[in-house]
């Protein structure tokens, strides 16, 4: 076997592609700029040669072998020019796989004409990670997104026509102690309309020496309470209106803590069936916290004392 240390591993990947062999297409994100995020602030974009990706993926074959899934990183893959080839040539390679997904942004979905993304899907490529973050404009501009709820909306709507599978995400905690309500609305309301096959909840959890990080500092954002996150939780499931779709909360960063014991692991469920399951859970979770004189720790509080990293 070849040594794995020569290979181009990807530095992250979603939680629930833990299991997938992971590729690499491009080195870093084209937009870089968003308030909250620590993942590739060190990377200079770049798209990686086809030559090279070929070599890269004939390698991953002998470091592998069979694999059921395959994630592609690094950010925003759909900026490759060759990405159908790209997506031919692995799913010729490893014929065995059932999925293939990358991550995407909106805007780029938008700027792609049909035909590239309908080729891309044609390929072999399944499904798309979305950061949606919230679905309010004030705080998609405060979190530097670079793309509107109508954008989010139509990116997503636009992907979906095109054949792919949706994952979006949604940061709990993205609104603050002062927008939890419009968050919680307002991120609904693009959901029901973009028509996701998955919603996978994050809480935002902000990492030192990100631009986010320095307005908390300067008492420009306040952090949502665990209190009020899990209300926002509550209002966002409650005007949650999808059909035919997942919502998970597979991040530790959903937990809450009182002292040892865990409190509250986020929830999930298939929508709209589970939803009344969901809703109870978050429900007790309230209720536990009004009731408890233990204070409630959330991943923001334990992320600072330095028991949580690598977020």
């Amino acid at each position: 076997m070849p040594d794995p240390g020569y290979y181009d591993f990807p530095p992250f990947r979603p939680p629930n592609e833990a299991q997938s062999a992971l590729i690499r297409i491009t080195r870093g994100c084209p937009w870089n700029r968003c308030a909250f995020c620590a993942m590739y602030k060190h990377l200079t974009f770049e798209r990686k040669p086809l030559e090279e990706l070929k070599k890269d993926v004939l390698l991953a074959r002998k470091i592998y072998g069979n694999t059921g899934t395959i994630f592609l990183g690094d950010s925003d893959n759909l900026v490759h020019k060759d990405l159908p080839e790209i997506v031919a040539f692995i799913r010729k390679t490893f014929p065995e796989v059932k999925r293939i997904t990358a991550y995407a942004r909106a805007k780029t979905l938008l700027r792609n004409k049909m035909d590239f993304l309908v080729a891309s899907r044609k390929a072999g490529l399944d499904r798309l990670h979305l950061g949606l973050e919230s679905g309010d404009p004030v705080i998609l501009e405060r979190l530097c997104k670079g793309a509107t709820p109508e954008q989010m909306i139509k990116g997503g709507q636009k992907a979906k026509k095109a054949g792919f599978e949706i994952s979006f995400y949604l940061l709990s905690g993205a609104g603050g102690k002062d927008r939890w309500k419009e968050h919680a609305e307002a991120s609904a309301r693009v959901l029901n309309l973009a028509r996701p096959d998955f919603v996978r909840l994050r809480t935002l959890t902000v990492q030192h020496g990100t631009p986010l990080d320095d307005k908390l500092q300067r008492g420009e954002f306040e952090l949502t309470p665990p209190l009020e996150r899990l209300k926002e939780v509550e209002l966002f499931l409650e005007n949650l209106d999808l059909e035919n779709c997942y919502l998970a909360s597979d991040h530790l960063t959903n937990y809450l803590w009182a002292e040892q014991n865990i409190i509250y692991r986020g929830v999930a469920g298939s929508l709209p069936d589970d939803k009344p399951e969901m809703l109870e859970m978050v429900r007790q979770a309230i209720a536990t916290i009004q009731s408890s004189p233990i204070p409630v720790k959330d991943s923001n509080q334990l992320y600072r004392e330095g028991f949580l990293s690598g977020l």
